[in-house]
């Protein structure tokens, strides 16, 4: 019997910006289908918004997944962010180093290339 997973996303796209909606906890039981959900929004669109309001728990598979697709993104000259994270993934996010870098406010704003 496969276990009920912990994490459930949603994704919305509209003129070149995908949001990602992710609510649950992410940990490593669910950081490869991240990783490609992340790398399939950073690849196909021009500005990626990764909405962590409803996530509860974050592990550095987690971390290592959304800094890899904003290096991607930043690479290829997109717009990659992580919006609204709640106290908890707030902290981690601050211990390890990476808010500044994935939160909204510190995000280039210019669009990629991409189609």
């Amino acid at each position: 019997m496969t276990p009920e997973p912990t994490w459930r996303h949603h994704v919305r796209t509209a003129d070149g910006h995908t949001t990602i909606e992710l609510t649950g906890e992410i940990d490593m039981s669910g950081a490869t289908h991240l990783q490609q959900l992340l790398a399939q929004a950073v690849g196909a669109a021009r500005t990626v918004t990764v909405d962590v309001a409803g996530v509860q728990f974050i592990d550095s598979t987690v971390i290592s997944a959304l800094v890899t697709a904003h290096n991607t993104a930043t690479a290829n000259g997109c717009h990659f962010a992580v919006v609204n994270p709640g106290a908890l993934v707030r902290r981690v996010l601050q211990i390890t180093g990476v808010l500044d870098t994935l939160a909204e406010d510190n995000a280039s704003p210019r669009p990629c290339p991409n189609p």
